[in-house]
C-alpha cells in the first residue's frame, strides 16, 4: 500500500512537470531590449528578417509612409516612466502589417526627405537676427523651402567652413528693355558666390561674396556686372545676451520697371551700402531687441551727372517678443527713420527728405527643426516730407517671410513686403508698394525637384493719380546629378501694367544652366 502511494505520488510529480515543460515551449519567446534601445524601442525577441516572433512586427529600419497633412511626424518620443516597460499590444504591430503602412522607399530616398532635411547642417546660418524689422536678412525660412535631397558639405579651412557656388547657364528673354515694343536677345551668365562661415563654440562671423556676369548677344550695352560682399557676426556677451551686426555693399543693374527708372537708353546701375547692428536680450520669457541701420544709396548712370536719387537713410527701432512656447512668439515692433538727400528733385526742384514711422505686431513660428518657420506681420507706415506741397505717404504694412514643409515631399513659402519709396514723378512725393508671392516645391523623385510661384506687386503714387501693377507666373525644375551638381530650368512670364504712359508691357523669360557647389 505505501509502494502505491509512493508510485502514485511519482507519476503525479513526473505529470506536471511534462505538463510545466510543454507550457514553456508553446509560450511566445520573451521580448528582449536591443543593447542601448529605450523601453520604448522593444521589440519582438526573434530573426525580423526570418519573419518570425509576434505578427506584424516591423523591423526595426522600416518606417512608417509620411501622408499629406501629416504635422506631428516626427513623433515627439514618449515620456519613460520609471520601473515599467511596455511594448505594443498585438493589435498595434498586427495592423503594422499593412504594406501602405511602411516606408517602401530605399534607406537613401527615406533619408533624403526627412523632415528636417537628413545632414541639417546647424553651421550653414548661425547669424540670423540682424535687423528684425527686414525679413529679407532671414535666410532660415528660405532653407527649409528649399526642399533639397542633397546638402551642401563645405570645405573645412581652419576653424571655418568654406561653402562655394558657381551658377552657368543661358537666359533668353522677350523683351529686354521691358518696353511695349518688345526686343529679345539671349545672354550667356555666370553667378560665382562664396560664403566663409565660423564653426566656433561661441561667437560667430560669417563673409560672403558673389557676382552677376551676363554677356548679350545682340545688345552687349545690357551686360549685367553686379556684385555682393558681406560680413555678418555675432557677440555672445552673456547667456542671454549677444550682439550681432551686418555691413554689406551691393551693385546691381536696376530694372527698367523699378519707380522713377529709366525706360531708353544706357542701364542704371544702383550701389548700395548698408551696416546694421542688433543687440538682444532675453529676461525669461520676455526679449527685448534695440536695432540701428544706415544705408546709403548711389546711382549710376552712364554719360549723366550725379542723380537726384542719391541718398541716405537712418533708422532705429526696438522690438519686443513673448515666446509661449519654443515655436511660437508674439511680437510688437516701432521704428522710426530719416532720409535724406544730396540733392533736390530735377523735376520740380524740391527736395524729397523725410521722416518715416513704421509700427507692427505679429508672430514667428518654428526653429531649424520645424516643419513651419518664419514670420508674419502687419501694422501701420508713414513717410512724411519736410518740403511743403509734396504730398506724405502712408498706409497698411503687410510683411511675412514663412516656410511650410507640408510633408517630406512639399513645401510652400509665402513672401510679403510692404516699402515706402520717394518718386521724383511731378506733383508726387511718395510710393507706397506692396509685394505678395506664393511659391510651392516638390520632389516627384528623389532628384527631380519641381517648383511652381505666382507673386504680385501694387503700387500708389500720392498726390496723383498713378497705379502700376505686375504678376509673375514662375516654374522650375532642378535635377540634382550628385551632391555637387545640378541641372535647372526655369520660366518666368512678366505681366506689368502702368497709368503712365508706355509704361505697360508683358516679357517672358527663359533660363537654363548648370549648378555646381561644395
Amino acid at each position: 500500500m505505501r509502494r502505491t502511494g509512493e508510485l502514485a505520488g511519482a507519476v503525479s510529480a513526473r505529470t506536471l512537470l511534462a505538463c510545466a515543460l510543454a507550457l514553456a515551449l508553446a509560450a511566445p519567446p520573451a521580448l528582449a531590449q536591443s543593447p542601448g534601445s529605450s523601453p520604448n524601442d522593444w521589440v519582438d525577441g526573434g530573426d525580423a528578417d526570418s519573419g518570425s516572433g509576434l505578427r506584424g512586427t516591423i523591423a526595426a529600419a522600416s518606417s512608417p509612409v509620411l501622408r499629406d497633412g501629416d504635422l506631428d511626424y516626427p513623433r515627439e518620443p514618449e515620456a519613460v516612466q520609471d520601473g515599467v516597460m511596455t511594448a505594443g499590444t498585438f493589435e498595434e504591430s498586427a495592423g503594422a502589417a499593412d504594406p501602405d503602412l511602411v516606408n517602401q522607399r530605399d534607406p537613401e530616398n527615406t533619408a533624403a526627405f526627412e523632415v528636417p532635411p537628413a545632414g541639417h547642417d546647424p553651421l550653414l546660418f548661425q547669424i540670423e537676427d540682424v535687423a528684425p524689422s527686414n525679413p529679407d536678412l532671414n535666410r532660415l525660412p528660405r532653407r527649409l523651402f528649399e526642399l533639397e535631397p542633397y546638402d551642401p558639405v563645405g570645405i573645412k579651412v581652419g576653424s571655418f567652413v568654406l561653402f562655394p557656388e558657381v551658377e552657368i547657364g543661358g537666359v533668353w528673354t522677350s523683351n529686354l528693355f521691358a518696353s511695349p515694343n518688345a526686343v529679345s536677345d539671349g545672354a550667356i551668365e555666370l553667378l560665382p558666390s562664396g560664403r566663409l562661415v565660423s564653426n566656433w563654440a561661441a561667437h560667430a562671423l560669417e563673409l560672403s561674396a558673389g557676382g552677376d556676369f551676363s554677356f548679350y548677344d545682340d545688345h552687349p550695352d545690357e551686360n549685367d556686372r553686379g556684385y555682393r560682399v558681406e560680413a555678418r557676426g555675432r557677440v555672445d556677451v552673456t547667456r542671454r545676451s549677444n550682439l550681432q551686426a551686418v555691413v554689406n555693399r551691393e551693385r546691381a543693374k536696376e530694372s527698367r520697371s523699378a519707380i522713377d527708372a529709366a525706360t531708353a537708353g544706357p542701364p542704371t546701375y544702383v550701389t548700395q551700402d548698408l551696416a546694421a547692428a542688433t543687440l538682444s536680450h532675453r529676461f525669461n520669457r520676455l526679449s527685448l531687441q534695440l536695432t540701428g541701420t544706415i544705408t546709403e544709396s548711389r546711382y549710376d548712370i552712364a554719360d549723366a551727372g550725379l542723380s537726384d536719387r542719391d541718398g541716405n537713410e537712418a533708422a532705429l527701432g526696438v522690438r519686443a517678443s513673448w515666446e509661449f512656447k519654443p515655436t511660437l512668439v508674439a511680437f510688437a515692433a516701432v521704428e522710426g527713420n530719416a532720409r535724406a538727400f544730396d540733392r533736390a528733385s530735377e523735376v520740380d526742384g524740391l527736395s524729397r527728405d523725410s521722416d518715416g514711422r513704421r509700427y507692427r505686431a505679429g508672430v514667428s513660428f518654428g526653429d531649424k527643426g520645424e516643419i513651419l518657420r518664419g514670420e508674419v506681420s502687419l501694422g501701420y507706415g508713414v513717410q512724411e516730407f519736410d518740403a511743403p506741397g509734396v504730398p506724405d505717404v502712408d498706409g497698411a504694412i503687410l510683411d511675412a517671410n514663412l516656410a511650410w514643409r507640408l510633408n517630406a515631399l512639399t513645401a510652400l513659402m509665402l513672401t510679403a513686403s510692404t516699402d515706402f519709396t520717394e518718386t521724383t514723378s511731378q506733383d508726387a512725393g511718395g510710393v507706397i508698394e506692396h509685394r505678395l508671392g506664393l511659391e510651392a516645391r516638390h520632389a516627384f523623385r528623389h532628384s527631380l525637384v519641381g517648383s511652381a510661384g505666382i507673386s504680385g506687386l501694387r503700387r500708389s503714387y500720392a498726390g496723383i493719380d498713378v497705379d502700376e501693377s505686375e504678376l509673375a507666373l514662375k516654374l522650375g525644375l532642378e535635377y540634382f546629378l550628385a551632391r555637387e551638381a545640378v541641372v535647372f530650368g526655369r520660366y518666368e512670364h512678366i505681366a506689368f501694367r502702368s497709368d503712365f504712359a508706355d509704361g505697360s508691357y508683358d516679357a517672358d523669360e527663359v533660363r537654363v544652366g548648370l549648378r555646381l557647389r561644395r
